[in-house]
C-alpha cells in the first residue's frame, strides 16, 4: 500500500510547479542604452515579456523611471528575443516617436515618425529585401 504524501510536501510541489510555469510565461530582461540585453539589473531599461503563444511574446520596454519606451511582439529564437511584428516607440513625454513593422529583429517597410509634440515627420522606409543581409551582419558582430 502506498503512503500518501504529507500535505506540506504537496503544497510545496504545487508552488514549485506554479513558479516554473510563471517563468515560462513571464520574463524580465534588462537592457543597456542601446536596448541590448545586459546582466546589469541597474540597467536604464527593462523589457517585460508575457507569453502569447508558443515562442511569441508581447513585450513592453520601460525606462528607469517606469515610462514606456516601446511595445510590440517578440519571438524567442534560441536564447534571444527578437522584435517581430508591429511596434510603437514613445518619447518620455508619452507621445509616439515612431511605429512600424519588424521582421525577426530588423525594421521593414514604412515607419511613421513623429516629433515630441506629435507632429508627423517624414516616413522612413526599410526595404524588406535588405533584412536578411542586416541579420547576417548582426550575427557576424555577435560572433566577434
Amino acid at each position: 500500500m502506498k503512503k500518501a504524501l504529507p500535505f506540506s510536501t504537496l503544497i510545496l510541489s504545487l508552488m514549485f510547479c506554479a513558479a516554473a510555469h510563471a517563468q515560462e510565461t513571464q520574463k524580465t530582461i534588462y537592457m543597456d542604452q542601446m536596448l541590448k540585453m545586459t546582466a546589469n539589473t541597474n540597467a536604464p531599461f527593462k523589457l517585460e515579456l508575457k507569453k502569447i503563444a508558443g515562442d511569441t511574446f508581447g513585450g513592453i520596454v520601460f525606462d528607469y523611471l517606469g515610462s514606456v519606451k516601446s511595445q510590440g511582439t517578440y519571438i524567442k529564437v534560441s536564447k534571444s528575443y527578437l522584435e517581430d511584428g508591429y511596434f510603437t516607440y514613445y518619447y518620455q513625454n508619452g507621445q509616439i516617436e515612431s511605429e512600424g513593422e519588424f521582421d525577426r529583429g530588423v525594421k521593414v517597410g514604412t515607419w511613421k515618425r513623429f516629433d515630441s509634440n506629435g507632429k508627423r515627420k517624414t516616413d522612413k522606409y526599410y526595404p524588406a529585401e535588405s533584412a536578411d543581409k542586416i541579420r547576417e551582419t548582426m550575427m557576424m558582430e555577435k560572433e566577434e
